[in-house]
């Protein structure tokens, strides 16, 4: 049984695909990771349905979404593994953003987005956040896409 590959992963996948372009931050570093898998997981399905797909801004990917029907496991699991690590990630980051949301726009609301300087900046102002945000830093800490080991906070 094919199991249905969840369109909010596509666009997702799709969004964060440009980021990886950037200098690596966490969120570019997944986003390099995922596509490295989804290129190497799906090599047979875009050299067979995709080859003449101009690469880039996730055309690729949307090749393979139109062909979702005839994805080898291979693939399909690299897909899968992508959206799972991308659904922890976003996770992750909701809980860190609903805890340092004051603390962002207080202390950090000129520095850029991307490429960790936000992450940056609350590190630099350490003794200025607040104990929830402090408590939050260790979500985005480390391998974003990774899941929680089971009594972590």
């Amino acid at each position: 049984m094919k199991r249905k590959i969840p369109f909010c992963f596509f666009v997702l996948f799709l969004a964060c695909s440009s980021l990886a372009q950037a200098d690596a931050g966490p969120m570019e570093k997944l986003a390099d990771r995922n596509i490295d898998r989804f290129e190497q997981g799906c090599e047979d399905e875009l050299e067979t349905y995709c080859q003449t797909v101009t690469p880039g801004e996730g055309r690729g990917l949307a090749c393979i979404y139109a062909h979702k029907d005839k994805l080898s496991g291979k693939c399909e699991n690299a897909l899968y593994e992508s959206a799972e690590e991308f659904r922890n990630a976003a996770n992750k980051l909701n809980a860190f953003v609903g805890a340092c949301q004051a603390d962002i726009v207080k202390l950090c609301s000129k520095v850029a987005i991307g490429e960790g300087r936000i992450l940056k900046c609350l590190d630099e102002n350490q003794e200025k956040i607040s104990a929830g945000c402090r408590a939050a830093r260790p979500q985005v800490e480390g391998d974003l896409g990774q899941k929680k080991a089971e009594g972590q906070a």
